[in-house]
């Protein structure tokens, strides 16, 4: 179970790394006069949606590793099934809108203006400290975990590269929401 726990340490490390890179990488501005409200743009609003979706989908992810354990999830086959569905599902939707995020951006569509796209290309400024910090966290409490055993399970090195790969994901929009707020 202490496994686990690492799991949702890397996770935890993993989100604010990418807090704490995002705002970093992104010169904040003056802030507007307290009267003067903008509009979401499509950027913002695909970023938010793709995040709320992509973060319940993981958390259901998650859910079943601590639900069931990752011994059980790894060997039971209709819990790894549901395990692995949940992830594919949260890369069909963030990977999707990443995919339309780039697409717009690279069309010159009416849909973004030079500020969208000055965000859009900093914002994945943040997956590499996030990805970085969630597996240095993994490899350190694996370590101390099967240090005694000499071998690491490989559904654990499973739920690592998983992991990574999902904070990977998670880390644009949230990078393209802090650029909002800081611009």
């Amino acid at each position: 179970m202490t496994v686990v726990l690492w799991a949702i340490l890397a996770l935890v490390v993993g989100m604010a790394a990418i807090v704490v890179k995002s705002r970093l990488a992104i010169t904040p501005r003056p802030p507007l006069p307290p009267d003067v409200e903008l509009p979401d743009t499509p950027l913002q609003r695909i970023s938010r949606w793709s995040l709320a979706v992509g973060l319940v989908m993981a958390a259901g992810a998650a859910g079943v590793v601590l639900w069931f354990g990752p011994e059980v999830t790894g060997e039971d086959d209709q819990v790894r099934l549901a395990f692995t569905l949940l992830l594919l599902a949260v890369f069909v939707v963030l990977g999707g809108a990443h995919i339309l995020l780039k697409r717009a951006a690279d069309r010159n569509s009416s849909l973004m203006d030079e500020r969208d796209r000055a965000i859009l290309e900093r914002a994945p400024a943040i997956q590499g400290a996030g990805t970085l910090l969630t597996l240095a966290v993994w490899v350190i409490g694996l370590t101390e975990r099967f240090h005694a055993a000499g071998s690491v399970p490989l559904f654990y090195l499973m739920l690592l590269f998983w992991s990574c790969l999902v904070v990977n994901l998670l880390a644009l929009p949230v990078g393209i929401l802090m650029g909002y707020r800081r611009s």
